[in-house]
């Protein structure tokens, strides 16, 4: 049997399942119980947030309410069919493949003419055990302005068995006429802890041993798509083996610097040890490390250290692990906010400069002997600032 990826396996089924977007759920839910279910709707938001799957289950709880858990009986004197005639349904508009439910991706469908087909048939009623004909337009954006205007005046006037959920990455994309005829449903980036606790339950499941470390560090390369954490936690399975997931394994699978490399280097300009620090980053790039990886991690390691030393290691801000969170504070202690910001903004500035440079390295060695003399600097700018004051 061909292998399911995990984000497909564990797609939503339910309104609450669909993690992080709960506000969007509940009004959906009241909409159908109230019998204020609008004829268009627009699903906008970040790739992997759960646009599509609320779609879906959305469609199942018009035309399959049964199921869905946590669907409301729909108001009205439509006859459902029977249960597993409606499973079937669902089954059907799960796979994109329901003949009341049309899955249309905008990117590919983007035509006057594919408008004018999908017009063509909103005119037809669904068969007999389907309620809505339901259709759901993925990436709407890219359709051409041509397509637009002649998806309008259907949107204008829809046939009160026809529903239109559209869904985009781009919503200032879409014309105005054709989002002011939509409710539209705003999908927020999914918190780092929802996606992690979920990649838990996923393991759990999958009965795949993992460091809770290693569950945070993909929580938080997700960034809010939940899509793109689950594709990132099935490579590292792949690459585990088998065998127990490691902070170690996560590294190599993505070519990251060891982590405990970046906590001594950063320990080193602390300390303002310049030869060791500047042997620590040649070490970690003799491994095979680039430079931007090591400054883009440089920098995430310091915007930590940051966020503790402002607002403390419980801040909500701070996506560790409790082990790693605690080890980052104890580091914190050696810097100030001021400081790490600092930090930052020359590590920032040697990401943008150093693409450009025909000798980076160079630019790279003189930031970490910078950063490592930053007191000292300090000190000499605020003896001259009192020698100034006393002229």
């Amino acid at each position: 049997m061909a292998y399911t990826v995990l984000a497909r396996r564990y797609r939503s089924q339910a309104f609450g399942d669909v993690v992080g977007q709960q506000p969007v759920a509940t009004t959906l839910i009241n909409a159908i119980k109230s019998g204020r279910v609008a004829h268009a709707y627009l699903f906008t938001g970040t790739r992997g947030v759960g646009k599509t799957s609320m779609a879906r289950i959305f469609a199942r709880a018009l035309n399959a309410p049964a199921t869905v858990p946590d669907a409301p009986p729909p108001d009205g004197e439509f006859e459902y069919p029977e249960q597993d005639v409606q499973q079937r349904m669902a089954d059907a508009i799960m796979r994109g493949d329901d003949l009341n439910v049309i899955e249309i991706d905008g990117a590919s469908n983007n035509s006057v003419q594919d408008a004018r087909d999908l017009i063509g048939s909103a005119g037809l009623s669904p068969t007999t055990n389907a309620r809505y004909k339901i259709y759901i337009i993925d990436e709407v954006h890219m359709l051409s302005t041509a397509a637009f205007n002649a998806l309008l005046k259907t949107m204008e006037e829809p046939p009160s068995h026809v529903k239109f959920i559209l869904a985009t990455t781009e919503p200032h994309k879409i014309p105005a006429t054709i989002h002011s005829r939509c409710q539209r449903f705003d999908f927020k980036n999914i918190p780092t802890a929802q996606i992690k606790q979920h990649l838990t339950d996923v393991l759990k499941t999958e009965k795949v041993k993992a460091d809770d470390e290693v569950i945070y560090q993909v929580a938080v390369l997700g960034n809010g798509s939940m899509r793109d954490a689950l594709s990132l936690m099935d490579r590292v399975i792949a690459a585990g083996d088998d065998k127990p997931l490691t902070v170690e394994l996560l590294e190599n699978m993505l070519g990251l610097p060891p982590r405990q490399r970046v906590i001594q280097l950063i320990d080193a300009l602390a300390a303002g040890e310049v030869a060791q620090a500047l042997t620590l980053a040649d070490d970690v790039m003799a491994g095979g490390i680039g430079q931007e990886q090591l400054i883009e991690v440089l920098i995430e390691r310091l915007r930590q250290l940051m966020l503790i030393a402002a607002c403390g290691k419980d801040s909500p801000l701070v996506e560790l692990s409790p082990e790693a969170k605690a080890e980052a504070a104890e580091q914190a202690k050696k810097f100030d906010p001021a400081g790490l910001v600092h930090m930052i903004a020359l590590c920032e500035g040697l990401s943008r400069n150093g693409k450009s440079s025909s000798n980076p390295r160079a630019l790279l060695d003189a930031v970490l002997v910078r950063l490592a003399l930053a007191e000292k600097m300090a000190d000499v700018t605020a003896v001259l600032a009192g020698a100034e004051k006393k002229k």
